[in-house]
């Protein structure tokens, strides 16, 4: 189930990015909060972090929903579920 890494992702963006969070759904593509490159890394790291999966650079990019980003990640061998870490 995807939505654990995604309740994940839209934590970050909304705690760690301050976007406000009526601004952000599964459906949101990064690229509508003006996500760039760089936050995207950063954000690969708090999710390798707490995930114990490894980001390669690129793979997750500004043209993804926050729903697909999840996807990915869970493909890298995220589990599905997962409980709450800190950042």
């Amino acid at each position: 189930m995807t939505g654990s890494v995604t309740t994940m992702i839209i934590d970050i963006l909304t705690g760690k990015f301050d976007i406000p969070a009526e601004e952000v759904s599964p459906d949101t593509v990064f690229d509508d909060l003006a996500v760039d490159s760089l936050a995207l890394l950063e954000m690969s790291l708090i999710l390798e972090k707490r995930l114990g999966v490894s980001i390669s650079e690129g793979v997750l990019t500004s043209g993804q929903s926050v729903d697909e980003a999840a996807r990915v990640v869970e493909a890298l061998g995220a589990p599905a579920a997962v409980g709450p870490t800190a950042a």
